[in-house]
């Protein structure tokens, strides 16, 4: 299982995106700099830390940094 704070920290450090605790609600289109390319480093990013796959499919339907933590932390 991975943190809210582990995670907003692999956002900052793998990502450099300046992220706060309140930018996990906002959509990713509010988000600086947010590509899909952010989205695939993010996956593998979370993947390396908590050895596990994360469904790419699935993180691709969610639209804020909040429902991508969520998932991941349940998977």
């Amino acid at each position: 299982m991975i943190t809210e704070e582990d995670f907003i920290r692999l956002v900052r450090d793998e990502l450099a995106l300046p992220l706060g605790g309140k930018d996990l609600d906002s959509d990713l289109d509010g988000v600086v700099s947010w590509d899909s390319l952010h989205m695939l480093r993010l996956v593998m990013a979370v993947e390396r830390e908590t050895g596990r796959r994360i469904p790419v499919g699935r993180l691709l339907e969610d639209r804020s940094l909040r429902a991508i933590y969520t998932r991941v932390a349940a998977a």
